[in-house]
């Protein structure tokens, strides 16, 4: 990560991570889809997130890790006979949602960086 006291670039990398690991996790469902028993897995960091973010003097984005866990049951959810919850169209959705977010993070890192490099060139005048 890149020291220095703008926690928005903190933020943006550890959204890409994130990100890069949901991506993961949902190719691994997608790929396990025909497994019998099979549980379909999910990335839990939203709740550590909102908790860092509510309490400003705790303020660590570095110290945030996403965890890898069994998904809660959804209401809505149908396991198969041979106990696999992997739904082909929510994986799918998940999937474009998550690379829309990874897009967006990106962009907006680099346009953060940008702003960076510009200020340096512009202090060296």
């Amino acid at each position: 990560m890149i020291t220095g006291s703008d926690k928005s670039i903190d933020m943006l990398e550890k959204m890409l991570d994130v990100s890069a690991i949901k991506h993961k996790v949902i190719a691994n469902n997608i790929a396990n889809i025909n497994t019998p028993g099979y549980k379909r897995m999910e990335v839990s960091f939203a709740d550590q997130l909102e908790k860092v973010i509510k309490n400003t003097s705790m303020n660590k984005f570095d110290t945030l890790q996403p965890k890898v866990v069994i998904a809660e049951k959804d209401r809505n959810e149908t396991v198969r006979n041979d106990g696999n919850n992997v739904d082909m169209d929510k994986e799918i959705s998940s999937l474009l949602k998550n690379t829309l977010s990874y897009n967006t993070y990106s962009q907006l890192l680099a346009k953060k960086m940008e702003l960076v490099k510009s200020a340096i060139e512009n202090s060296k005048v």
